[in-house]
């Protein structure tokens, strides 16, 4: 079942963000995971939701997206990210 993460992120540093896009970029793909979208002007149809930039990931499932998540690889790139950035993340799986 194939697993989407959503992440709806503030970028507040565009050039200390670039860091972490650079470092993180490699890592996802290792853990299997893909990019297939980045969007920073988001149509949106209905409701308040408007993400400032608006990325989608894609990975085997969910078990893929949590290794990645909690791997020890990734726990200083999240501290960067959050030191330029303001997100909310979400993961979807297909049935």
């Amino acid at each position: 079942m194939t697993a989407y993460v959503v992440i709806d992120s503030d970028i507040t540093d565009p050039e200390g963000f670039q860091e972490y896009v650079d470092n993180v970029m490699p890592l996802l793909e290792k853990a299997g995971g893909r990019n297939i979208l980045m969007d920073d002007d988001a149509l949106v149809l209905e409701g308040d939701w408007t993400p400032p930039s608006l990325v989608i990931h894609e990975f085997a499932d969910r078990a893929a997206v949590q290794a990645f998540w909690d791997s020890p690889e990734y726990q200083p790139l999240k501290e960067l990210r959050r030191r330029f950035s303001r997100v909310k993340v979400v993961v979807g799986e297909t049935a």
